[in-house]
């Protein structure tokens, strides 16, 4: 069992040590673990989602000599270094040099910002000036504009803009379609996030039904808790398990330097066959 998105007191949003999830992840079992803190952006939005979300850039060697401590104090469990790292378009030139600079294992794109979109609105603030349907087709292009680049291994909760008194697959079902379609031939991930059966939407993002047309399409996954606290380490993942998060069939990959391993064998404790 592996969870390959979780956060950090780094964050400034989440709390405890790297030690303190690493200590979670060998209590509940679980053999891999990746943190994988937002990315600093210099100068993006200064005084907004920066100074709430985000490490400062100057602060990021002293956050990995504390994973390199964590490693150290749990020598049983692989513990990995990766980044969440924001789709933002026009900083294409600065995520390509940060990532080759630090030897990430593996590397997540988000959106949480959309080009053209007002002010400092963003995912969970979504502008008023055009209809649900409209900023739905903004999130899922700015979406397919980052997977195009190259440069991530999977796409964390693909669905985080869906609303509930619209639902995706019936407004913008061709867009999922298009999106999930990019990830197969780009050789990308989707992750599977646990932490909506944490809020209000009571399921994974993305939701099982996408989860699942993922799979049809060879889509590799990844397994995430987006765990905020120690405690939030493996969350949600027996959904993986029942079936209630639409992954039946699919497999979880690992990785390491950005290399996507090989599946000899479907990791029983998330599904009992490998993607075509």
């Amino acid at each position: 069992m592996h969870d390959y998105h979780m956060h950090s007191r780094w964050c400034r949003h989440a709390s405890g040590t790297p030690a303190e999830y690493a200590a979670a992840a060998e209590a509940r079992g679980i053999d891999e673990i990746c943190f994988t803190p937002h990315i600093p952006l210099p100068g993006y939005r200064p005084g907004f989602f920066n100074d709430r979300i985000r490490m400062d850039i100057s602060e990021f060697d002293s956050y990995l000599e504390e994973l390199e401590q964590a490693r150290r104090a749990f020598p049983g469990l692989t513990i990995l270094s990766g980044i969440e790292a924001d789709y933002v378009r026009g900083m294409e030139k600065f995520l390509e040099g940060f990532l080759a600079e630090r030897g990430f294992d593996f590397v997540l794109m988000s959106v949480h910002f959309v080009h053209g979109w007002p002010g400092d609105t963003w995912v969970y603030d979504l502008p008023r000036d055009r209809s649900l349907e409209t900023v739905y087709r903004d999130y899922f292009s700015c979406m397919r504009e980052g997977i195009a680049t190259g440069l991530f291994d999977s796409v964390a909760h693909l669905d985080l803009v869906k609303q509930p008194e619209l639902p995706l697959l019936e407004s913008v079902g061709d867009e999922v379609a298009r999106t999930l379609a990019l990830c197969r031939d780009q050789g990308v991930c989707m992750e599977v996030n646990a932490s909506g059966a944490r809020k209000k939407v009571a399921e994974c993002y993305p939701g099982p039904a996408i989860v699942a047309l993922a799979v049809e399409e060879g889509v590799h996954l990844t397994p995430g808790s987006d765990a905020h606290s120690p405690d939030q380490v493996g969350s949600g993942f027996e959904l993986y398990a029942d079936g209630r998060a639409g992954t039946a069939g699919g497999c979880f990959a690992r990785y390491s330097r950005r290399m996507r391993l090989s599946e000899p064998a479907a990791d029983q404790a998330f599904c009992s066959t490998k993607l075509r």
